[in-house]
């Protein structure tokens, strides 16, 4: 299977990728809770199911040209996100890029591979925060596995130089990508759902903790 290099460009040019992707990554956990997994898209123990791949499109204001972008995204019960995959369309050319949380050793970058076909290799782009990013152009050989794939795995190496691998079910793939994108404020819709569960859930954790404590003080009296 043939891939091109990885696609070089300036910080500035990743910053802006980035920021996209990282409104595209913000879609509710919500959405997987509401939904029956399919097979092979068991979530691991502590972690809500996958959301559902989903398609945004937005115009570059410096060429006027459409960028899509069809992604997916693993996120922890507590909403945190884990690792995201997307595939990003702009001018004819395709990139899949890549992320994961922080703390990984970026030198030896990380690998992408659909259920047992080649694993392809990818750099680091640009490192946020809460998140590293990889990109690569891909070909359209790549997409039609990805189409037929049942599970797309990101494999990088932590801290000990042991492989972490993130699991993405590509169950859904191919009716988001081929279809029509998202409404926005559906999205900022979903987005604020999130918030607002992920602040009920930790007013819930720190009333549990309280009423811990005081329990513990009564047994000790």
């Amino acid at each position: 299977m043939h891939f091109s290099k990885a696609a070089t460009a300036s910080t500035r040019g990743f910053a802006r990728i980035a920021a996209g992707l990282l409104v595209a990554f913000a879609v509710s956990p919500a959405w997987a809770q509401d939904q029956q997994p399919a097979a092979g898209d068991q979530a691991a123990p502590g972690e809500t199911q996958q959301p559902d791949w989903v398609k945004l499109c937005s115009e570059n204001p410096a060429n006027k040209q459409e960028v899509c972008v069809t992604t997916r995204e693993r996120r922890a019960a507590t909403g945190q996100l884990l690792a995201a995959v997307s595939l990003r369309e702009t001018e004819g050319k395709k990139f899949l890029v890549s992320a994961v949380p922080p703390g990984m050793l970026l030198r030896p970058g990380m690998q992408v591979q659909v259920d047992g076909g080649t694993a392809t290799k990818v750099q680091y782009s640009i490192c946020f925060p809460n998140l590293c990013f990889a990109e690569t152009e891909v070909n359209d050989e790549f997409i039609a596995s990805m189409k037929k794939g049942s599970r797309l795995v990101i494999t990088t190496l932590n801290q000990q130089a042991k492989p972490v691998n993130f699991d993405l079910s590509l169950s859904g793939f191919t009716a988001s990508y081929e279809g029509p994108a998202i409404d926005p404020k559906e999205l900022q819709a979903e987005q604020q759902k999130l918030e607002d569960e992920l602040k009920r859930k930790a007013e819930e954790a720190r009333k549990q903790l309280i009423e811990r404590q005081q329990q513990s003080t009564q047994q000790q009296q």
